[in-house]
Order: structure tokens, then sequence, then C-alpha cells
């Protein structure tokens, strides 16, 4: 197809249509390195480009791509109507044949002119061997010698004395355009020959032909008989390699061969789930992801999560946040992961040996839940790396590598799309799977190519991941997740659904008599910061649980709240606006102990008006090392720094508290440690995590901007190369090699 036809073939476009062809090829409107396309006759440079046409075609069903695929058997040229019908075995009004081609033209991919379908780019540069089968014969015999022609058709026993080339070339190509001649020559092969050619007809020249037939093959009787007729050809370059023309491939196939050809999706049995059933589990979920989104950054804040010398969070410490968190190893993963592309943690730092907390944290635990759940379902959708997938080899990737996610984020939307296509029923209800491999083959037939050589486990993970995020539940779709589909409209509808799901932040807690508090659904940030300051957290999830102690009030009388205004703190936000009395009795007893034993600091001096009591002091075996001494009454000196006797007064079991200089009780606050926020989101905006989509020109207004303009320029001028792989893509590239199983 020349540039000319394609460039007629565009300019007869109206903006639909053309919005359309881009919409298919996101590379046009600004994802490729060659940025938005500018001009039609940019536009028709690009569209015979095989890159831009394997960009259209990754995203098709599988009868797309398996008409594409017999197109590319039938070309490189003109392909007629009939030979493709005749080689899928289709009738020509075959709906289903019908609509593939009419796909086909959106894309840009075959052009329908008159009786014959032409392709922009050549389909044989993006399918690598389609059908199984070779380059065809006129490829195979170009680069060959009018001599070596000659002796090929001397060989079949056509004419070739006194011919030129191109006589030669045009009775070899009639000969091997004859299935019944070549089935008939074959047939004449020496055993073992026609064995070969019939095992390479079926099964390709690829292994195990490709690793049989090296260069010692070569002189291989077999291989010499059908090489001297043209029905194998060597390919030389890495090696040695052979090649045989896709009319003998096809002609050994027989007459009854026919390309596949799937029109119809794979059945996906499913069972009925009960009303709301799906809904209350993804609410539940989602308000325990919050939770946990949240959690693990705290726990990165209190306790200094360290990094691997290589990157990313080690092993060690991705099980000591699970068990502080109480949640399985492979969750601890998701969260550190989600937390990192949402920016709230950053594992980058060249000065820092640690996972740091930004400063978007504090930003971010003032949200609404249901702005909180919306930003995280977003950043799982983003995010480089499928942190719970465990590889065969079982080696997984450190949390926090910082992976671009290459198809991943594709995936994820193919899969809940193909999920919300096959499991929602006529009524609109969401249904449940039955069994998870029907759902895989679905995913294969809408997606071929993203799915078909994905590693063990990796749709499995996705889909676990999926649930955890309460965008399915009881192996159903949920509001959420069929939310996500429409996540580039500017309504946030998957805001609006989860805020349908989500209870506002809880401002209080019920507080009970086993000195527990429970905080159903999501906790304000102003509640979560009193509570963690003055009980120990034991639950996160649907409900948050935390439970007083000894330990923990006088931590909060430490912090500098005095018994009356800790008492008053936690009655305000008590749902029932009074607080049991174990736990007003815990705070009174403290209280008469709190400040009892005082400390300050003179190597340090320990003081009391209880001289019993600082007897008892004395005496305590535990505390000998401090070197404790008594150079008058009231007065016991210790040889160790204030902070380290205090902290050993408070280990045996006394409540003391520090002075200052001048008598003063000194009140101690742990520093908070803020790294700055990556740069691509701004501390006081905090956007969403930008997602591909969301960056790219709008296909309605490119199309109306591109049939405004003169078609000026010629398309050759607009060739252009892909980036090379630098250095620091090659642990990326490697990850995703593993993931995908690419060769």
């Amino acid at each position: 197809m020349t540039d000319d036809v394609l460039l007629h073939w565009l300019t007869e476009m109206d903006r639909d249509r053309l919005a359309g062809l881009l919409r298919g090829r996101p590379g046009l409107l600004g994802l490729d390195p060659s940025g938005v396309v500018a001009s039609l006759a940019e536009l028709a440079g690009r569209l015979t480009e095989p890159e831009s046409a394997s960009e259209a075609l990754s995203g098709m069903p599988t009868p797309v791509l398996q008409v594409a695929e017999a197109a590319a058997v039938l070309g490189p040229g003109p392909v007629a109507r009939d030979r493709l019908t005749t080689l899928l075995g289709l009738a020509d009004d075959d709906p289903g044949l019908a609509t593939a081609l009419e796909r086909l033209e959106q894309i840009g991919v075959l052009v329908p002119d008159g009786g014959v379908l032409l392709a922009p780019a050549d389909l044989r540069l993006v399918f690598r061997e389609p059908l199984r089968l070779g380059p065809p014969a006129a490829e195979v015999l170009h680069p060959l010698t009018a001599a070596q022609l000659t002796a090929i058709a001397h060989a079949l026993r056509l004419p070739s004395a006194r011919r030129t080339r191109a006589e030669t070339m045009a009775s070899l190509l009639d000969f091997f355009g004859d299935p019944d001649r070549i089935r008939a020559l074959v047939e004449q092969a020496p055993e073992a020959t026609k064995l070969l050619l019939e095992g390479i007809a079926v099964r390709g020249v690829h292994p195990p032909y490709g690793v049989l037939l090296d260069a010692y093959a070569s002189a291989a009787r077999e291989v010499i008989w059908a090489e001297e007729r043209g029905l194998l050809s060597r390919r030389h370059g890495w090696g040695y390699a052979l090649q045989m023309p896709s009319e003998v491939g096809l002609a050994l196939r027989g007459p009854d061969y026919r390309a596949p050809f799937s029109a119809d999706p794979p059945l996906v049995p499913t069972v009925e789930v009960p009303a709301g059933l799906a809904e209350r589990e993804a609410a539940a979920a989602l308000t325990a992801a919050v939770g946990h989104v949240i959690g693990v950054v705290d726990a990165c804040d209190q306790h200094p999560v360290a990094l691997l010398k290589a990157g990313g969070v080690g092993v060690r410490e991705v099980r000591r946040l699970a068990k502080r968190l109480d949640v399985p190893e492979q969750e601890a993963r998701l969260w550190l992961e989600i937390a990192g592309e949402l920016g709230l943690i950053l594992a980058m730092d060249a000065a820092e040996a640690a996972v740091l907390v930004t400063e978007e944290f504090d930003a971010f635990r003032t949200l609404p839940p249901a702005e909180q759940a919306d930003r995280i379902v977003h950043a799982w959708l983003t995010v480089g790396a499928l942190p719970t997938w465990v590889p065969p080899e079982g080696k997984q990737e450190p949390p926090l590598s910082y992976f671009a996610g290459g198809p991943l984020p594709a995936l994820r939307l193919t899969v809940l799309g193909v999920a919300a296509q096959t499991l929602v029923g006529v009524d609109g209800e969401p249904r449940g799977l039955s069994e998870f491999a029907d759902l895989a083959g679905a995913v294969r037939w809408f997606a071929p190519v993203l799915s078909t050589d994905l590693a063990e486990g990796v749709l499995e993970s996705l889909w676990s991941e999926a649930r955890s995020l309460g965008l399915v539940a009881h192996n159903a779709p949920t509001s959420v997740g069929l939310a996500v589909l429409a996540a580039a409209e500017p309504d946030c509808p998957v805001r609006v659904a989860a805020e349908r799901l989500l209870s506002p932040a809880s401002a209080a807690g019920i507080f009970q008599a086993d000195l527990t508090v429970v905080v159903p659904g999501s906790p304000s940030a102003a509640l979560a910061d009193l509570l963690d300051a003055t009980a120990d957290r034991e639950g996160r999830g649907a409900a948050s649980v935390w439970r007083f102690s000894a330990g923990s009030v006088r931590r909060a009388l430490d912090g500098g709240m005095s018994p009356a205004e800790l008492e008053k703190a936690l009655t305000e936000v008590s749902q029932s606006g009074e607080l049991p009395q174990p736990l007003r009795y815990l705070i009174g007893d403290l209280a008469r102990q709190h400040g009892a034993v005082r400390v300050r600091a003179a190597g340090c001096v320990i003081r009391s008006a209880d001289d019993a009591l600082l007897a008892e002091v004395a005496a305590t075996t535990r505390l000998r090392d401090l070197g404790l001494w008594q150079p008058a009454a009231g007065v016991l000196i210790s040889s160790v720094a204030a902070d380290e006797t205090l902290r050993r007064l408070r280990e045996a079991g006394f409540a003391p508290v520090e002075e200052g200089l001048h008598g003063e009780v000194m009140v101690s606050h742990r520093p908070v440690r803020r790294a700055t926020a990556p740069e691509r989101m701004a501390a006081a905006a905090l956007e969403l995590p930008e997602m591909p989509s969301w960056s790219l020109a709008d296909p309605e207004e490119l199309a109306e901007r591109l049939l405004t303009q003169p078609p000026t320029g010629s398309a050759e001028g607009h060739r252009h190369q892909a980036r090379r792989p630098q250095a620091d893509d090659l642990a990326e590239i490697a990850y995703l090699e593993r993931l995908f199983k690419m060769e």
C-alpha cells in the first residue's frame, strides 16, 4: 500500500473514524518517543511502521489477531478477500469475519479496496512466522542469483534454457503457486526428506528443527534434495537456519487445512452471589486497605526499615512489617508498593539507607476515606511490579524496586474488563466465578498478546490483589471494580463508588470495660493520633482496635498530658460520652504514682520527697549497674545519663519523670523525620498518580486538528527508531522477562 493511497484513505475519514483509529494506537497520541502525530502525512508514514501496527494489534481479541495473521501469510501485497475466506474456512458473509475486518480497518491494519485488502504495514514483520509458516516464495527466491534460480528450475523440470532471471523467477512463482504440483513433487521425494518437509510444514523451522538443522545438517541428503528444488532454502545470519516458502507449507498441510478462527469467547460458568454480599465484603476490604497502607507507613516512621544495597526492601524487613501489621507477608509487600507509588514513602534517597516517610503522608492521613481509597486503587493500577506474585523458582523481587511496570497496568485493566463482560448477568447484577481457570481462558481470548505467555501464577496474583482492594469480592466484580474501567472520567467514578461503600472517618470510638477501644471503619487522623499516644494498637481492618495498659497511659503522661487532660480528651472521643470505670481507675492509679520519682541531669540526680521510695530504688538489684549512691536525704546520684536512667527505672517498675535544671518537668517527644516528596507529586496538590492514558492527547481533538489542516509533507520523512534500552533499564527488563516469559 503506497503512502499516497494511504494518505487519500485518511483524508476521506470523518472525525469520529479518525479518532477511533488514533485511540487504537496510543503511540500516535503521545505515548511513543516521536510524540503526538502532527499531520496526516506524518500519520500515513507512522501507520506503515510495523511497530505501530503491533501496538494497534496488542489490545485486540483473538479473532481479530487470527484474521490479521492469516492476511500476513497471504501478503505482503494486496490480499484477495476470497483467498482470505478460503484460508479461514469461512463464508464471505460470516458475521465474525465481518466484525474482525471492521475492527482491523478501524485501527488501520487492513484497509479494504474493492475486492482486496491492503496492509499499510508489512504484517510479516508484525507476526513472527505467522501460522508457523515461512516467508512467501518470492521473498525466499529473491536473494538467489540467476544461476541458482536456473538450477532450481532445472531440478523442477521447468523451462530454463535461454531465459532471463525475471522469466525464470516468474516460472518458479507459478510453480509454487500451485499446491497440487508441490504435493506431487514431495510424493517423489526420499522418505526421509518427505518426513522432514511434512514436519517443518506443520511445526515450522523452529525447535526442534531449529536446533537440529545446524551447519552439520546442511549437508544431509534430505536437506540437499529439498534445497535443490527450492522447497527449503538456507538463511544465513546468526548461525545456519532453513526456511520453507509459505506456499510449500500450506500445500503440505493439505487441501483441507484451515487457519484457526475463534469467533466467540469461551464460556465462563458463574454462580449466583446473594444480593449485597459482594458489596459488603468490598467495603470491608477497601476499609482494611486504607488502614493497612497508613499502617505500613506508620511502621516505617516508627521503626526505620532498612534498604538493601541493591535497592528495595529485604525479606527480613518485609516479614517484620507483616508481623507488625498482622497481615500475610505477601500483603505487606502489596501495601509497601502502593505506599511507594503514592509517594508516601521514599526508598531512593542516596544519603539514607532506610525507607523515609515523605511530607505527602501528613496530607494523605487527613483525607476522607473514600478519597484515600480512590488514590490507593489508582496507585495499584500503575504500580510497576506484581508484589504478591511468587515466581516458579521462588525468588521475589524486593518491594520498592521502582519498576516502570511495562504491560502490567494494561493487564490489570484487561482482567477487570474481562470480569465486567463475563461476570455480570443480564440483570446487571454481578455473578461469582466458578473456576478461575475459566476467567483465565477468557482473558487469553480477549487479550492474547498480553496474556498468552504469562508466567505461572501471574493472573491469580493479580486477581488476589484486586480482592484485597475490594475490586472483586466472592469472585465477582464490585461497584468499585467496575468503576475502575472509567477511571479517566472527570467525575472520579472510583471515588463516587467508594463513597457509597465507605463511611466517613470516625471521630469517636467505643470504649469497653476490658480496656479496649474499637473504632468502626477508618479512624480520623486526630482520633488515631490520640489513641496511638495513649493506647497500643492491636488491629486494623474494617475496624481498628486499641488497648490501654499501664505502659500506654504512662506514655501519655510522659508525653506531657496531665491526668485530667487525658481523661477529658478520651471522654470527648467516646461514643457514649463517658469512660468505663476500669479505664478511669487505671488513669487515677498511674496519676498518683506518676512523678513521685523525679530525675534531673547531673550525671544524673534522682530525687524524691519519699525517703522510703528512694531506699527501695537504691536497694533494687536490677539497678545496681547504675552506680546509685545517696549524698543526702531525698537524693540519689546515678552514674548513667538521665535518659538511660529514666528507661531503667521504668523497666524496674517505677514511674519517674525528668526534671530540667531548674526543677521543671521535661516532656520529650519523638522527633518526626520527613523526606521531601518525589517531584512527580506536588505536596500541596497531592494529585493522583499519573496514568498513561491521562497524559495523552485527546483523540477527538487531535482528529479534528488533523482534518482541518492541509496534509502537507511526505510520509517518508516520519520514520523513527525506538530508544535503545539503557543500563538502568536492565533490572526492570529482567523482571518483565520473568513475568511475561519474554524470549
